[in-house]
């Protein structure tokens, strides 16, 4: 069994449906962010899910799409049939920023599980304790991995930048901020299989990829993280 295969198995399902719905932004050509809701009090059962929306234009009902506030966490917590979240987990394959951090703290969710930094917009670590009854709701925090699945979610995040947002200031600071990063998704554009996989293939099968043939890579880039 591969390293990416063990892994993958490895993984409880909340980590599995968030890259999921991670991957299936990517390849919409949109942030690759995931995220779903879990109640543990009842064996971790995923209550909703949602996945980042920014820049697809297709409207439902419940659903965020086409404007800055469509995030993966914005959009699991647009499907709650509840008032608050109160006693539910959150996971997320990037770190929240500070208007999901903010919603998360609003709807009164337990604990945020997240698969990656945000060096960009971050804002676990910034929000709570500004005031005292953002800090009296504070949910408690896990995260970020360490290994491939950590590195795995910034890629599908910041690859946005890389290919949709070039020449502005978004593409440059990705650059500048995770220069070994930056190279490995120039990369993996020309390569062949990666790009069949983006078209057609599932998570499990990106991340294998990724791990057989650029593992060196992956470990050059959390080297420098």
């Amino acid at each position: 069994m591969s390293t990416a295969t063990a892994t993958w198995k490895s993984l409880p399902l909340p980590w599995q449906v968030a890259f999921e719905e991670a991957w299936a932004a990517y390849r919409a050509g949109t942030f690759g962010v995931g995220a779903v809701l879990v109640d543990p009090a009842n064996g971790d059962s995923i209550v909703t899910s949602g996945r980042n929306r920014v820049m697809q234009q297709q409207r439902s009902p419940r659903t965020l799409s086409g404007n800055m506030t469509a995030h993966a966490e914005m959009n699991a917590f647009a499907e709650l049939d509840q008032f608050d979240a109160e006693g539910l987990h959150l996971y997320t394959t990037l770190e929240p920023c500070l208007m999901c951090a903010a919603a998360a703290m609003l709807l009164n969710v337990e604990h945020v599980h997240f698969a990656a930094r945000d060096e960009f917009f971050a804002g676990m670590d910034e929000l709570w304790g500004k005031h005292s009854f953002t800090a009296a709701r504070q949910p408690s925090s896990t995260g970020p991995f360490d290994g491939p699945l950590g590195y795995f979610g910034r890629l599908l995040a910041m690859t946005f930048n890389l290919e949709q947002l070039v020449g502005q200031s978004a593409e440059q600071l990705a650059r500048d901020e995770q220069p070994a990063l930056a190279d490995l998704i120039d990369r993996i554009a020309t390569d062949d299989q990666w790009m069949a996989i983006r078209k057609s293939g599932t998570v499990h099968r990106a991340l294998g990829h990724l791990c057989d043939e650029f593992i060196l890579d992956v470990r050059v880039v959390l080297t420098h993280s």
